[in-house]
């Protein structure tokens, strides 16, 4: 009878053991899920999977619509699946030819669409010619094809020993025509 009672309460411990077990293979299996997904959201966050292309040093050639060459380059180019002819730039640059002159724009970082021809530019916004005009802003579009840069953040600009200070700009036909908006303080002085 002592030899029943022991298979007896031994049956009874190996079937609390095997719920135990089941019990923590069902739990850590969705630790486990839950981890994984959160790691999935991590790359997504990333956009890893997406990017089709990282240029170092490219260099993108086209003409404007007076069939004068621009350039644009940058220290990398990102280029994801989702939209090929759209560009994640670093340490972007500019350079566009108007008859004679040239003009040159520099930023932080940028978007340029190769399709429509236009860049935009943030950060540390640098626009000046070969001579001394200078314009300093955070943001600035420039629309290749027809010819237009504007913006519509606080800009600072300087030329011959002027100064002016505006809340926006828009520059028509490469410096032919410019537009200052909103609160605008100019200070013009002699040589």
């Amino acid at each position: 009878m002592s030899y029943s009672i022991f298979i007896k309460s031994l049956k009874y411990i190996f079937v609390i053991i095997s719920f135990i077990f089941i019990v923590l293979v069902i739990y850590n299996n969705s630790s486990l899920k839950t981890e994984i997904t959160s790691n999935q959201a991590l790359i997504e966050d990333r956009d890893f999977s997406s990017v089709t292309q990282v240029l170092h040093g490219p260099k993108f050639l086209g003409v404007d619509k007076k069939k004068q060459p621009f350039k644009v380059m940058a220290r990398k180019a990102t280029r994801f699946k989702k939209s090929p002819d759209i560009f994640n730039l670093e340490y972007p640059t500019g350079e566009m030819n108007s008859g004679e002159e040239k003009f040159f724009l520099s930023g932080d970082i940028g978007i340029f669409n190769k399709e429509v021809q236009i860049l935009k530019v943030k950060g540390n916004v640098i626009l000046n010619d070969e001579n001394d005009m200078e314009f300093n802003t955070s943001e600035m579009d420039f629309d290749f094809k027809e010819e237009i840069l504007f913006g519509n953040k606080k800009v600072e600009g300087k030329k011959n020993n002027s100064y002016i200070v505006s809340e926006g700009f828009k520059i028509f036909n490469k410096g032919e025509k410019i537009f200052f908006m909103g609160k605008t303080k100019l200070i013009l002085e002699d040589k």
